[in-house]
């Protein structure tokens, strides 16, 4: 049968997509591939037809076993003979896919890396005819890539073992061109044909929010635009995951949690349930997602900040499979940002990694801070040039709100960096900016440097927003480590000297009317305004949950002192007036969360 029938007979289709055809063609010939196509974009049919059609058996190496089942089960119901062999199996049943495999019985073979080097796969493979071996997921062979795996370093060497070396071809939705590099190099590709189809997914609207209430945007989000199909939330951390599935089931969605901690039994039913659409929203870590392929995902939305800018991009790509408008949504927040750093820092990797990751994750909290088109900006990390500076389909490029002008604080802000001789991080300067009299800043003397409260009329909020653009455009730069200090550059001789004018939209800087500023309450201490509002916030999420008024929980006076002095220990809540043994065994726990999660904030960024 010719490529044309067996692609109508088995898959259904009567065309190729872009770029399938010529993949295609070259395995057939005989010759390496390299192939970059989007998530969507149709690879695992890429590998599967020509298994179909040369003699032999193809092994594709594939991360997941959620991923493997899923192709081999949808390969059988599409009448190609498939099978995986995997940990998930009990030894009967591994005994009986040895058997068909020895008889010739499949056309394809998934297999995890970690099998490659076992005695018993290798004597199994040398008695078949392997005319191809598919390497999906190629980035993770990369230690630089956004998810390495170090079994997949198994592959070369499997390889090397092999009598007769097939042809091998490697598939990947997200690699740079360094990633690309060193995937070509581990696995020895013979001048290999390459493809890279594009990374835009036209379908797809990005977008950056920032609200003030995380969970409170979430659900009306849900309620108004989530109409049909379904939708993942990508959490950072296991106990974000349970604590956000267990109030959107509250709330009444049909929702369940999924992340790597929870039994192999527990994640295959809250898939499955996924699948058959049982639950229309998963909320999940990065444990959820590689290789999940169903169509009506209508929405992806980054409950926090994910690693880096490909790890992003996979995972928003899972939306819109089907080629129907979906939504991207990043929810920022700068304490997000902490949450990943400590993940970095607790991974204990080689120096070089961490650095490369550090910079990795401020290019994403770049992107973040943009104003320019996020389309163009996801484009150009990865290499390809669009030619626009507006795709009309993004957060950024349908917003028309007003432009303000922030030259001036530009100005001012930098000269602080420069003022304080170019040793302190974000929060640090934005203090100094607003004449805080925090201890540490009188201990350091930086109450005394001519910039200090030179910006009275901006919010806390507000100037890191500000800063964060310069960073963002590259006015500033920020080192890359844990403890990270703002320096001026040559781009910042440009700000200073009026040549580029630097435009916030309105929305994300508050000012405040300097007029009304002077009838602003004062506290009897400088209080951090910003954990006032954390613990707001917090306050105000627990008295809805109660149905009584906030101030029942805290009165305000003892909101201040705790953003003041900032305690963190039992014994340092109780010495506050208001707060007694039985408000701190209510409350006293999920304050103290919210003043770490700062202090860490605080120290990182």
């Amino acid at each position: 049968m010719s490529k044309y029938d067996l692609l109508k007979k088995h898959f259904g289709y009567d065309l190729f997509r872009n770029g399938q055809e010529s993949v295609i063609d070259n395995i057939l010939s005989k010759r390496d591939v390299f192939a970059i196509m989007p998530t969507g974009g149709g690879k695992s049919l890429c590998y599967q037809l020509p298994a179909l059609m040369n003699e032999g058996v193809a092994i594709v190496i594939s991360p997941l076993i959620a991923l493997m089942k899923d192709q081999a089960d949808a390969l059988v119901e599409n009448g190609v003979k498939a099978t995986y062999l995997n940990s998930s199996l009990s030894a009967a049943e591994t005994n009986i896919r040895i058997n068909e495999i020895m008889r010739g019985e499949h056309k394809l073979i998934y297999v995890a890396p970690e099998r490659l080097l076992t005695d018993s796969f290798f004597n199994l493979i040398k008695t078949v005819n392997i005319s191809l071996i598919a390497v999906d997921e190629a980035h993770c062979i990369s230690q630089w890539g956004h998810d390495f795996r170090p079994s997949y370093r198994n592959i070369p060497r499997f390889i090397a073992r092999l009598e007769k070396r097939p042809v091998i071809a490697a598939f990947t939705a997200t690699a740079t061109e360094h990633v690309v590099n060193e995937i070509k190099e581990i696995l020895k590709l013979n001048n290999p044909f390459e493809l890279i189809t594009g990374f835009d997914r036209e379908n797809l609207f990005y977008k950056i929010v920032k609200p003030k209430d995380k969970y409170k945007y979430l659900k009306d989000y849900i309620d108004k635009g989530f109409t049909d199909g379904s939708g993942i939330i990508y959490c950072s951390t296991r106990k974000t995951v349970e604590s956000l599935s267990k109030r959107l089931k509250e709330d009444g969605f049909l929702a369940e949690g999924y992340h790597g901690g929870m039994e192999t039994e527990v994640r295959t039913q809250v898939q499955d349930a996924f699948m058959l659409d049982e639950a229309k929203i998963i909320i999940a870590t990065n444990a959820f997602g590689m290789g999940i392929d169903k169509p009506d995902v209508r929405f992806v939305i980054h409950y926090n900040m994910p690693k880096n800018m490909e790890a992003y991009y996979q995972e928003a790509g899972r939306a819109g499979r089907d080629g129907k408008s979906s939504d991207c949504i990043l929810i920022y927040s700068p304490s997000d940002i902490v949450k990943q750093k400590l993940i970095i820092a607790q991974n204990m990797m080689e120096r070089e990694r961490e650095q490369l990751q550090l910079t990795n994750l401020q290019i994403l909290v770049n992107y973040c801070h943009t104003n320019d088109c996020l389309r163009k900006e996801i484009l150009e990390y990865f290499g390809e040039t669009t030619g626009k500076n507006n795709c009309a389909s993004c957060g950024n490029c349908q917003n028309d709100s007003e432009f303000i002008d922030m030259t001036v604080e530009s100005q001012k802000a930098l000269s602080c960096i420069y003022r304080t001789n170019q040793r302190f991080g974000v929060n640090v300067i934005i203090q100094v900016l607003r004449g805080s009299k925090s201890k540490k800043i009188i201990d350091w003397n930086l109450n005394k440097v001519s910039t200090y409260g030179i910006i009275q009329d901006v919010s806390e909020g507000g100037l890191r927003e500000l800063i964060m653009n310069l960073i963002a455009r590259g006015f500033v730069r920020m080192t890359v480590d844990n403890y990270p200090v703002l320096k001026l550059n040559e781009s910042s001789r440009a700000v200073l000297k009026g040549e580029e004018k630097i435009l916030l939209r309105k929305e994300r800087v508050e000012v405040k009317d300097k007029k009304k500023s002077k009838q602003i309450r004062k506290a009897d201490f400088d209080f951090n305004q910003a954990l006032y509002d954390l613990l707001s916030l917090k306050r105000k999420e627990i008295a809805t949950e109660k149905k009584m008024p906030p101030y029942v929980i805290f009165h305000n006076t003892v909101l201040e002192e705790l953003a003041y002095s900032m305690p963190t220990k039992k014994e340092e809540l109780l010495k506050i007036k208001g707060i007694g043994e039985k408000k701190f065994d209510n409350y006293g726990e999920a304050f103290i969360n919210v003043i770490e999660d700062f202090k860490a904030e605080s120290a990182v960024i």
